[in-house]
């Protein structure tokens, strides 16, 4: 029997290293984290398909779907009602793969992270909204099946994604990517005691990632080098993971961001936390996604009470996380 209401929880994810490279084809490693996304999907009485995005740091808005489109206002520079074409998206997709029905179905999406700080967000809220849909609709899905659905999501909404987060976000725990060719889960039982400090962002991963192809199309040789570096720090990072040693691991992490300064990704704001951060006794600090702003992730074993105290005086927000090794899961459903 279909359920009338399900919720599904999925995590955040932080890179701890690669970005960007990413994009050019080189490994990358991330990680999800106890903090994501909550989405609720539940029947209603009525004919409409109506989103209600809630955040903790912006106010929600009810979106009402219609002959296919949103409507609704736009605030906070769209980031709810883009969070809403997430789950809208993944609504559709499930339904078009599966048969479902999407007149008279509400949703509600909550989030336990700031939006557009980094911490892959919308890949939690597509993973997530797949998975309630199809619990929904009696659809039983592996959580490799809901990663590649959710890839699918962010590809249609964005037009073009890693698979990296909404596999990491479905499947949990430290995931090794390489495009085209591996993504796997890591065995690694290493604690990885990270604070999180994030800030506005000043650009969207979108243009940030034009500005690094602009600068690769200038000097080739030069950033094909910072390239093959970045993928070098992941392969020792690998090695560092699997013997649980946290020196290297931090020392990789400062390299990493050194390198995506030379990128032109980083920006005061973030190199000032990372500064604060080390000064504070982190063993690594870097920043996590795509730049201009976001996440920045502090190595921090026995420190992280005074790492994040660095942050905040840095001018940071703070997040304490822990890896998520559970992925997406259903939380209720009835």
């Amino acid at each position: 029997m279909s359920a009338l209401r399900v919720t599904a929880t999925a995590p955040g994810v932080v890179k701890l290293f690669g970005e960007h490279a990413v994009v050019y084809g080189k490994p990358a490693i991330a990680m999800a984290i106890n903090k994501g996304i909550k989405v609720t999907v539940e029947e209603t009485n009525d004919d409409s398909l109506v989103i209600l995005a809630k955040d903790l740091s912006v106010k929600g808005i009810a979106i009402r779907v219609t002959g296919g489109l949103i409507e609704g206002n736009v605030i906070d520079d769209g980031q709810l009602s883009k969070l809403a074409s997430y789950a809208l998206t993944a609504l559709r997709l499930v339904s078009e793969r599966y048969g479902g029905d999407l007149r008279g179905i509400r949703v509600i999406i909550e989030s336990q992270l700031p939006i557009g700080a980094g911490l892959a967000t919308s890949a939690a809220v597509s993973v997530a909204a797949v998975a309630a849909y199809a619990r929904l609709i009696n659809v039983k899905l592996s959580k490799e099946d809901i990663a590649k659905i959710g890839h699918s999501v962010e590809l249609t909404v964005q037009g073009a994604a890693s698979p990296m987060d909404t596999a990491t976000s479905s499947i949990g725990g430290v995931m090794y990517i390489k495009p085209g060719i591996e993504l796997k889960r890591l065995s690694t039982s290493l604690k990885i005691p990270l604070v999180v400090g994030y800030v506005e962002r000043e650009l969207t991963t979108s243009e940030l990632v034009k500005r690094v192809k602009a600068l690769y199309g200038k000097y080739p040789a030069v950033v094909e080098k910072v390239m093959d570096s970045i993928g070098a720090i992941v392969d020792e990072a690998l090695a560092a993971l699997n013997k649980s040693d946290y020196v290297a691991l931090g020392e990789l992490m400062n390299i990493n961001q050194g390198l995506l300064e030379a990128l032109g990704v980083s920006n005061h704001r973030l190199s000032n936390i990372v500064y604060m951060a080390r000064r504070a006794g982190a063993l690594g600090a870097k920043l996590s996604g795509g730049g201009g702003g976001g996440a920045v992730i502090a190595l921090a074993p026995g420190v992280e009470d005074k790492v994040a105290v660095a942050v905040k005086l840095a001018g940071g927000e703070v997040i304490l996380i822990d890896a998520d090794y559970e992925g997406v899961h259903i939380e209720d459903y009835s």
